[in-house]
């Protein structure tokens, strides 16, 4: 081998393993301070690319899941308000059906017809002010027969087919005259004549008209609300697996990149003892002069 003095390739070679080890623990040690095998997409282009596409899938999952909890929510509101009007109904039923038996004094009918009165004027407040947040359960101020959608977002995609949730016929007006099917409805008691009695019975069908109308709307609102509870079971499900898979990918073994540090510690510490002894080799020139 040449001795010689203007180029020290053994110094040169060092330096270069120096330089390498010293990066591999700078990147053992970034990964560890960190918890993340891929810190730039220098680390790992293809898995980058991976992890941000599942990434993706996670937190839209997330988002989901809180609309699907959200509209259990408003299912849950919305059932609440009608079991009340329904109970209201059914009292108004049974007075109907009180005022029907005969004997009963004008006073007595009176009194019947006064806390009927008072319940549908109740059902009506409720069907005009009950709101989830500032949406109207049904319709506020608005009296039509329109059938009413609300649309959940409850999957992760665009595709309406399979990202979303429709409920309609639960949140349609409710006012006393749409669950009646009769304008203007209102309770008359009477037994004056044939009339008054043709009348409470007539009054009486449409009662059971609207109670019917409630307890669909109701049954509606537990389909759809066992189906949201699946839909979070598969929500939850998915963004277990979701996390996991880019867990894999990203997330680093802190035990691996731990040893790893050591190991290029150690081999900086050679190097760099060796560096010295590689910057000596062209002093034994001088011993030849």
């Amino acid at each position: 081998m040449a001795i010689v003095v203007n180029t020290n390739i053994q110094s040169i070679q060092v330096q270069n393993n120096l330089s390498k080890v010293t990066e591999a623990m700078n990147k053992a040690m970034e990964r560890m301070t960190t918890g993340s095998k891929i810190n730039s997409a220098a680390d790992d282009a293809a898995g980058l690319i991976i992890s941000k596409g599942i990434e993706v899938q996670t937190r839209g999952s997330q988002v989901a899941l809180s609309n699907a909890q959200t509209g259990v929510n408003l299912l849950e509101t919305a059932e609440g308000n009608l079991a009340i009007m329904q109970d209201n109904f059914m009292r108004i039923r049974d007075l109907t059906l009180q005022a029907l038996n005969g004997g009963q004094t004008d006073d007595q009918l009176a009194a019947l017809q006064e806390e009927a009165r008072a319940r549908l004027a109740e059902i009506d407040r409720i069907a005009t002010g009950a709101k989830f947040n500032t949406f109207d359960l049904f319709g506020g101020e608005t009296r039509d027969g329109a059938d009413e959608t609300v649309s959940l977002q409850i999957g992760t995609g665009s595709d309406g087919a399979t990202n979303m949730l429709e409920i309609s016929g639960v949140f349609n007006d409710a006012h006393v005259s749409t669950l009646t099917g009769a304008a203007g409805f209102t309770s008359t008691f009477s037994q004056a004549d044939v009339g008054g009695i043709t009348a409470m019975q007539l009054q009486l069908n449409q009662l059971d008209t609207a109670i019917s109308e409630i307890s669909s709307r109701r049954g509606t609102i537990g389909a759809v609300s066992n189906r949201l509870e699946s839909i979070t079971e598969q929500l939850n499900t998915q963004y277990e697996n979701l996390s996991a898979a880019k867990s894999r990918i990203t997330d680093a073994d802190i035990a691996t990149e731990s040893s790893n540090y050591i190991k290029y510690q150690i081999l900086q510490q050679a190097s760099a003892s060796l560096l010295t002894q590689a910057n000596q080799q062209p002093n034994i020139a001088l011993s030849l002069m």
